[in-house]
C-alpha cells in the first residue's frame, strides 16, 4: 500500500526522526486496543454467572448453550450485515455505535428478571462486538506506518484476548465475594464503558472518503490474492475460536459438576487462565514467522485437546489446568497468526470487509460446535460430547496444518 505524506520522504524514513504529527497517532493507536479490551471484557463477563442464573430460574444446560449461541450468532450476523459500514461511515461512528450497544446490553443485563431478557442482552451484546471487532482492527492498522502492520496485529489479537480474559476473572471474583453477583459487577462496568467512551474521542478518523453505509450482505470479502491462504488462516481461527467458546460456555458447568469445584472465582480463573496465557504468548512470538507460529499453535492445540480429553476421563483437576495452559498457548499462536495473514492479505479499500470476513470465521467457531456439544451432552453425557467435539476440531486441524505448508514462500514476521 502506497501512502501520501506532506513530509519529504528521506525526513519521514530515518528512524531517529521524532515527528510530532505521529506522536498523536501513536497515542490513539494505544488507547484504541484500550477501548477494545474494555468492550471485549464486557461481552464475557456473564461467563461464571451463568450457573446463578441456571440456579435462579431453573433452566437446564442446554439452555446455557443457547444463551450463548444467540450472542455469537448476533455477532456473525452483524459482520455479515454492517462489515463494509466502516469502510463507508468511517471507522469513529461504528466504534461508537459498539459502545453505545454495549452500555444498552448492560442495562439490560441489570435490570434482567429472568431467561429472556437474559437472551436479549446477549444480542445486543453479540453487536456491539460485531461492529467493533472488525472495525477496531481495521482502525489498529491504519493508525500505523505499513511497515508495522505486525504491531497492529499483536495489538488486536492481545486486546481481544485480554478483554476476553479479564470479563470472567472479574465477574467470577465480584460472584464469590461481592453482593448482588449478577448486577454490582454489570453497574461498574457501565463506569468502564463510560471512560472508554471520553478515551475514543482521541482517536482520528482514518478514511478519508465516507459515505452512508448500506446495511447488506455484499459477500464475505475474501481476497482474491492469497486466497487459499485466507481460507486455511479462517479454518484454524474457527478451530481456536471453538476452544474459547467451549471456555466460555460449558466449562465453569464442567468444573462444578465433573470436577468438583463449586467456587465461582475458581471457574472463572480457569477461563481466565487460558485467555492470559494466550495473551502472553502472542507477545512471545510476535516477531516469528506468521506460518511457522500458527503451525506451531495446530500441534500444541492437538496436545491440549487431549489434554482435555484425559482430564475429563479422570476427573483429574491438575490434568485439566496442564490442558488449559496447553490450550492457551496454541489459541493465542493460532490467534496472532491467523489475524497476522488475514490482516496481510486484506486489500487497503475493502479491509474492514476482509477483516470482517476472517472474524465470522471466528465467531462461527464459538457457535456452531458449543451448541453441538451442549445438545450432545444431554444426549451422551459430557464425556461423548466433548470427545466428539475434540476429533472434529483435530480434523480441522490437520486440514488447516495442510493448506498451510502447501504455502512455498513464508512470511517473514507477523505482518
Amino acid at each position: 500500500m502506497t501512502t501520501t505524506m506532506q513530509a519529504p520522504p528521506q525526513a519521514s524514513s530515518r528512524p531517529g526522526t521524532d515527528q510530532r504529527g505521529q506522536r498523536p497517532r501513536r497515542i490513539a493507536f494505544w488507547v484504541l486496543a484500550l477501548v477494545l479490551t474494555c468492550t471485549m471484557l464486557g461481552t464475557t463477563l456473564p461467563t461464571p454467572l451463568y450457573v446463578i442464573y441456571q440456579s435462579r430460574w431453573h433452566f437446564s444446560a442446554a439452555l446455557v448453550t443457547v444463551t450463548f449461541a444467540v450472542y455469537a450468532a448476533a455477532v456473525i450476523a452483524t459482520l455479515l450485515l454492517a462489515g463494509r459500514s466502516s469502510d463507508q461511515a468511517g471507522r469513529k461512528p461504528v466504534l461508537a455505535a459498539a459502545l453505545g450497544a454495549s452500555a444498552l446490553s448492560t442495562v439490560v443485563f441489570i435490570l434482567a428478571p429472568d431467561l429472556a431478557a437474559l437472551i436479549g442482552a446477549r444480542i445486543v451484546s453479540g453487536l456491539s462486538a460485531g461492529l467493533m471487532t472488525g472495525t477496531a482492527t481495521a482502525t489498529l492498522t491504519e493508525l500505523v506506518p505499513a511497515s508495522a502492520r505486525r504491531r497492529a496485529s499483536l495489538a488486536a489479537t492481545a486486546a481481544n484476548m485480554a478483554g476476553l480474559g479479564l470479563g470472567p476473572l472479574i465477574a467470577g471474583l465480584f460472584a464469590q465475594y461481592a453482593p448482588h453477583p449478577t448486577t454490582l459487577v454489570f453497574e461498574v462496568y457501565l463506569a468502564v464503558l463510560a471512560v472508554a467512551a471520553l478515551l475514543l474521542l482521541l482517536v482520528p478518523e482514518t478514511v478519508p472518503h465516507r459515505t452512508r453505509p448500506a446495511l447488506r450482505f455484499a459477500g464475505l470479502g475474501i481476497p482474491e490474492r492469497g486466497r487459499g491462504e485466507f481460507i486455511a488462516a479462517g479454518v484454524a481461527a474457527f478451530a481456536a475460536f471453538a476452544l474459547l467458546g467451549l471456555f466460555s460456555s460449558l466449562v465453569p458447568g464442567f468444573i462444578a459438576g465433573q470436577l468438583h469445584q463449586g467456587s465461582h472465582a475458581v471457574q472463572g480463573a480457569v477461563v481466565f487462565l487460558l485467555l492470559a496465557v494466550g495473551a502472553i504468548t502472542q507477545v512471545a512470538v510476535s516477531r516469528l514467522d506468521s506460518r511457522r507460529v500458527v503451525l506451531a499453535g495446530l500441534i500444541l492445540f492437538l496436545a491440549a485437546l487431549a489434554l482435555i480429553v484425559a482430564a475429563l476421563a479422570q476427573s483429574a483437576m491438575a490434568l485439566f489446568l496442564a490442558g488449559t495452559v496447553t490450550g492457551g498457548v496454541a489459541v493465542g499462536a493460532i490467534f496472532l497468526g491467523t489475524l497476522a495473514t488475514a490482516n496481510r492479505l486484506a486489500p487497503a479499500e475493502r479491509r474492514g470487509q476482509s477483516i470482517s470476513a476472517f472474524f465470522v470465521a471466528c465467531y462461527a467457531g464459538l457457535i456452531i460446535p458449543v451448541v453441538g456439544v451442549g445438545v450432545l451432552a444431554g444426549f451422551t453425557g459430557t464425556f461423548p460430547a466433548v470427545l466428539t467435539f475434540s476429533i472434529l476440531l483435530a480434523a480441522l486441524c490437520l486440514f488447516s496444518v495442510s493448506r498451510f505448508t502447501r504455502v512455498s514462500a513464508p512470511v517473514r514476521g507477523v505482518r
